[in-house]
């Protein structure tokens, strides 16, 4: 194996950007919402194709995206249904963690390309226990892959509301039971932060 086909395909990478995939194919209303539907495998592997590039061959390309999709269908994350001639891959589960992390992720990427902005900042603090320190740096962690602007060591700031996305993040991360959601008309050092988001 090569050291491009490595680094193109360590470990869960593949199946972390299936994920996503579909997951963006539901929510920009793909298929029908209500049935949960995303791609078929061969749009996946059409949408996958910078992930896919060390792979030459059709046939190894199907093989390593399959695989994914068997990997999380035994997770119970996914169904992989035939109709018409075509396998899609269903959402089993939407109130799953990992569907909920992953939808998390679209919904703020989608609210960053829009840049609606009302002048208004929401903002995100905690207070975890030093006991638990480990959740505390997962939860920082988190937020900055969301896009937050670290404001400051517990404070966390975004320019769009997020309030219904906060509370799908206390589903999931258990150090988050600690957060709590503010909105302000105005902060300190706001054009720090405004250039952060690309904001005029």
């Amino acid at each position: 194996m090569t050291k491009k086909y490595k680094k193109i395909f360590k470990y869960g990478e593949l199946t972390k950007a299936i994920l996503n995939h579909v997951i963006d194919s539901v929510l920009a209303g793909y298929t029908a919402i209500e049935s949960r539907r995303g791609p078929s495998i061969s749009d996946l592997i059409d949408g996958l194709s910078y992930l896919l590039t060390a792979v030459k061959k059709a046939s190894a390309r199907n093989a390593k995206v399959l695989r994914a999709l068997k990997n999380l269908e035994k997770k119970e994350i996914i169904d992989l249904v035939n109709e018409d001639d075509k396998v899609y891959v269903y959402l089993k589960d939407k109130n799953h963690p990992k569907v909920i992390e992953y939808s998390i992720k679209s919904l703020f990427d989608f609210k960053k390309k829009k840049k609606q902005w009302n002048g208004k900042w929401f903002l995100v603090f905690f207070d975890v226990p030093e006991t638990q320190r480990n959740k505390r740096n997962y939860l920082r962690k988190f937020l900055k892959q969301l896009g937050f602007y670290p404001y400051q060591k517990s404070v966390y700031l975004f320019p769009y509301d997020c309030e219904k996305e906060v509370g799908l993040i206390k589903k999931i991360v258990e150090g988050a039971k600690y957060m709590k959601y503010v909105i302000a008309d105005k902060i300190e050092d706001e054009p720090r932060a405004k250039v952060f988001f690309d904001l005029p």
